[in-house]
């Protein structure tokens, strides 16, 4: 059972099925009434509250193109400045690459409308043509701050308020269901799984030529860095 638990593949096959499940459960069931008055609800809190401004801000958490460049920089610097974080750095781009197509995937087989709910209007007009099953904008955070977060309790936490952070915001702002950030966790989650079983091909391939370019003793410091980062990573 413990060997069972452990296995990433058992998990990813568990976050898939859970993703499916939802998925046709919203399709299926009379959730939209009532998943779309918590929307109004929560809209209405927020409103009152902090403002929906400050959620427009802090949705681009999980914004496309914001992870892209944030993933670009940061395998560009762990590959020429701090090669214990190459790792990380290539299982964030994998990962994002992963989930987007996932996403993509999934959001075409359900097909699910966006919200419709009067007095709340949909921040980014773009977003109306789109399908809303699962919430992207989550599916990317939430991968996204699990990889980068570790090493501390203090990162592990900060990146868990993030992940919070966008899927209210999606609420929030009327661009989700909370059946879709949550289905968003999930296939976000099988992702990750994912994206880490293929990052040490990855690394390997990604090494190769710059081994050969350096000099025998870097060489072999820049192996013994990278084990000890791998080790850490097998350690979380």
């Amino acid at each position: 059972m413990k060997q069972y638990r452990s296995s990433p593949y058992a998990l990813i096959a568990i976050y898939l099925v859970l993703t499916i499940l939802i998925g046709i459960s919203v399709i299926l069931s009379p959730l939209n009434g009532i998943e779309g008055n918590f929307v109004y609800d929560l809209h209405n809190l927020a409103q009152k509250t902090l403002g929906i401004e400050v959620f427009r801000v802090l949705t681009y958490l999980g914004d496309f193109y914001l992870l892209v460049a944030l993933a670009s920089v940061y395998l560009v610097f762990a590959y020429f400045k701090s090669r214990k974080r190459i790792d990380s750095a290539i299982e964030l781009a994998t990962f994002l690459a992963i989930t987007t197509a996932l996403t993509y995937t999934v959001k075409l087989v359900f097909a699910r409308p966006r919200p419709s709910i009067p007095g709340i209007s949909v921040y980014d007009q773009d977003l109306i043509s789109s399908s809303s099953y699962p919430s992207g904008h989550v599916s990317r955070a939430t991968g996204a701050f699990l990889i980068l977060s570790r090493g501390s309790i203090t990162k592990e936490s900060l990146g868990a308020i993030a992940i919070s952070i966008v899927s209210l915001s999606r609420i929030i702002l009327g661009a989700h269901y909370p059946t879709d950030v949550i289905g968003g966790i999930f296939l976000s989650l099988a992702a990750q799984k994912i994206a880490s079983l293929i990052m040490p091909i990855l690394r390997s391939r990604i090494e190769k030529p710059l081994s050969r370019s350096l000099p025998a003793g870097t060489r072999d410091l820049e192996n013994l860095k990278t084990s000890h980062a791998t080790r850490d990573n097998d350690r979380m």
